[in-house]
């Protein structure tokens, strides 16, 4: 068992040495978040979070996402405002109400969440995703983080490589 295995999260500041656009700090963030076991969050260079009021989700009904919700389920208990963001149009959904569903289950839970489902308009859905989490006051986005292994090479998934390479707010990936 690694350090980092042993941690319940860990954050990765991009500011200073670590540059979104630095294939080393991208290559390290990669590592530490498909590597560790454990949900990573990644902080952009801006003001720091001193409240977590506000939290988005997105969501996309796949094992990551459900991954990802689950692994933030003490973050979640905190927050007083949820919304879950589903982009449509972008790729097939596994379930056309998935976010309804988990929307209600968070519900249940005695968690006070919402759908929004939007269409990505001109601009890549990692874009979309965290322009409409900022747009909401979220304070912190929680996503699934998806990648593979093709041949020799590890290749990300098309959402996770362009948050890699655009941090915008706080966002807690767990994969």
């Amino acid at each position: 068992m690694t350090p980092l295995q042993l941690k319940r999260v860990t954050m990765i500041s991009f500011s200073g040495a670590w540059e979104a656009k630095n294939p080393t700090s991208r290559t390290t963030a990669q590592a530490i978040i498909f590597g560790s076991g454990r949900p990573t969050i990644l902080l952009p260079e801006v003001e720091p979070v001193t409240k977590l009021h506000s939290v988005a989700i997105a969501w996309d009904g796949s094992r990551v996402a459900a991954r990802a919700v689950a692994d933030a389920h003490q973050v979640l208990r905190r927050a007083s405002k949820i919304t879950v963001l589903t982009v449509t149009g972008e790729k097939s959904l596994q379930e056309t109400d998935a976010a309804q569903c988990l929307a209600q289950g968070l519900n249940l839970r005695g968690l006070s969440a919402e759908t929004m489902p939007f269409v990505s308009e001109d601009c890549p859905v990692e874009v979309s995703l965290q322009e409409r989490a900022i747009e909401i006051g979220a304070d912190l986005m929680i996503m699934g983080a998806f990648g593979h292994t093709r041949l020799r090479d590890f290749v990300l998934g098309g959402a996770t490589k362009g948050i890699l390479s655009d941090v915008r707010l706080p966002i807690m990936l767990s994969h």
